[in-house]
């Protein structure tokens, strides 16, 4: 008897500006490794360079290159994607960030991919996007198989200001493994800093950057050390912005009481050390892995309704939500968490079993796998 032959597996290639460290970034470097790989065969292309979170897809096995192109390079760029993709034959082209979106799905024509698919990760636009990008979008749409957002939120945007249609678009939430984070508390990595044992613990994760907003972080920071001068606060990234929040810092009279990280590479570490986890973005936050792993380490949360951060958070029951750019009631609401140790601990195992329950990282890959698959073989 002939055996059946195995389905060839699908080739996929993720092409992004590049994969330093930031929320969209993990999402590359944590779904293609994780990829059925009977079903899949995943590789990457950064069009710029490689990016801090590079080496992780190359230590998981995943064929990666980064073509180390700027953005003014645009028709270099798109002959070596075009290249890539007659070399590799895949079956669908994956895009994430608007100069990989255009070329990435150019190429994908050029080169006779079957599919292409436009992965959005953001809710809104830090600048306008001027008459140039919505033409492209709409001369491509045609070759686009789907719209992949990662909240519900996004599609009244994708929709509305995007102009995508809405029968293309399919909502596939960020997940995080929770096994890869420790509920217990741990003080060690926050006494490293300087952190005293008695001290409460107050951390952001977040790149810094205007839309993050840590102005309205400071200003709470300040309202909460008023009250609680044994108050911590830990800021943990970096980007364009720092040394205005250093400026800050100084200015608001917190030198002393906030600290300044970094990147690190044991945000998990210094998860557990903290009270309480505060995310003060004013805009186009939509679904954020460092939310997702703030929950899967237990920690009680403090957040600004953007986005999809409501889908997350479960008012009074893993966290409070707060409006945007109001210090005042973020200030009264980290309070609020940090005088309850016993709703504080239960407000963080509620949002670890969320995470197990709805935002694991093997169901958003469960997911991701069979929007592939459709994609592919409809």
């Amino acid at each position: 008897m002939t055996p059946t032959p195995t389905p060839t597996p699908i080739r996929v290639l993720y092409v992004v500006p590049d994969l330093r460290v930031g929320g969209a970034e993990r999402h590359v470097t944590t779904l293609l490794p994780r990829l059925d790989r009977t079903r899949f065969e995943p590789a990457a292309v950064c069009i710029g360079e490689e990016g801090a979170l590079f080496g992780d897809l190359a230590d998981a096995g995943v064929p990666a290159r980064a073509l180390g192109y700027r953005k003014r390079q645009a028709v270099p760029a798109l002959r070596a994607l075009v290249r890539i993709m007659r070399e590799q034959r895949p079956h669908v082209v994956i895009t994430r960030g608007y100069n990989a979106e255009a070329l990435g799905r150019i190429a994908a024509r050029l080169a006779g991919v079957p599919a292409s698919v436009v992965w959005v990760h953001n809710h809104g636009d830090i600048e306008p996007r001027g008459r140039i990008r919505p033409l492209v979008d709409r001369l491509l749409d045609r070759g686009t198989a789907a719209y992949f957002g990662v909240a519900r939120a996004q599609v009244r945007y994708m929709v509305r200001e995007l102009r995508y249609p809405e029968a293309k678009i399919r909502v596939i939430h960020n997940g995080v493994d929770p096994a890869a984070f420790d509920p217990a508390d741990d003080r060690r990595a926050a006494a490293e800093l300087g952190v005293a044992q008695g001290d409460s613990v107050i951390g952001i994760v977040a790149a810094l950057r205007p839309e993050k907003d840590h102005d309205t972080f400071l200003a709470a920071a300040k309202l909460v050390v008023r009250e609680l001068p044994t108050a911590k606060f830990l800021i943990v990234g970096d980007g364009p912005a720092r040394a205005e929040i250093e400026s800050r810092i100084t200015e608001s009279g917190l030198t002393g009481h906030v600290l300044l990280t970094g990147s690190r590479p044991d945000v998990a570490d210094l998860l557990r050390a903290m009270d309480v986890v505060v995310l003060s973005s004013h805009s186009v936050e939509c679904f954020p892995m460092a939310l997702l792993e703030a929950m899967a380490a237990g920690r009680a949360a403090v957040c600004t309704a953007v986005g999809g951060v409501p889908e997350l958070v479960v008012e009074g029951e893993t966290g409070y939500l707060v409006p945007p750019r109001d210090p005042e009631r973020l200030a009264r609401r980290v309070l609020d968490v940090l005088a309850d140790p016993e709703a504080r601990k239960r407000m963080g195992s509620a949002a670890r079993d969320r995470v197990h329950t709805e935002f694991s990282l093997q169901a958003s890959t469960a997911a991701a796998e069979r929007a592939l698959e459709e994609v592919v073989l409809r």
